[in-house]
């Protein structure tokens, strides 16, 4: 992600989905002060409809601004869903709201670990057999130390991946080049 003028807005589920993405965004290039995340507030309402429901706002601010190098990243977890259902859960906000899905140019991407993003962490730091079944345990309070993993990921994406990547985990790469191909 080469350009220093990037500002990637990020809606995220939480804590620990805001750690990694940043982790990723910066190994990638993208300047500190170029990246923006909120995640969902704590104990007001699901974290998952929280960031569905910020996803067209963000959206129409994109569309509606300046034609700057922006990008848009709404990371929500899959959990006991398919990664194409909670695609189509965005595309149907933006419908909802009155807008287009998002075109295959535009820097808007849709990042959805299965089963959550502990699964991808467990898996890029090496654990054995992890599978999108299993609800890994979270780091609450030590969600910081997920930095190896997101620099794992952002090293092997997009020319590493392996052929025993989680699913979820090839596509939340391929999802992450419409912001920087």
């Amino acid at each position: 992600m080469p350009s220093h003028r990037v500002t990637v807005i990020v809606r995220c589920e939480g804590l620990q989905d805001h750690c990694f993405i940043y982790r990723y965004l910066v190994q990638k290039g993208v300047p500190r002060h170029s990246i923006q995340i909120r995640h969902s507030p704590g104990g007001k309402g699901a974290a998952t409809q929280w960031v569905l429901q910020q996803y067209p706002v963000e959206v129409k601010a994109l569309r509606s601004g300046p034609p700057l190098p922006k990008g848009l990243i709404s990371m929500i977890d899959a959990d006991n869903s398919e990664v194409a259902d909670r695609k189509q859960q965005h595309d149907d906000m933006l419908q909802a709201s009155g807008q287009n899905r998002r075109a295959d140019k535009e820097r808007i991407a849709v990042v959805v670990p299965k089963r959550n993003i502990e699964t991808w962490i467990h898996h890029l730091l090496g654990t054995l057999g992890v599978n999108a079944i299993v609800a890994y345990p979270k780091f609450s309070g030590e969600e910081r130390t997920c930095a190896p993993a997101a620099e794992e990921f952002a090293r092997r994406c997009p020319n590493q991946m392996r052929a025993d990547d989680p699913p979820s985990l090839r596509d939340g790469c391929a999802e992450l080049q419409r912001i920087a191909p």
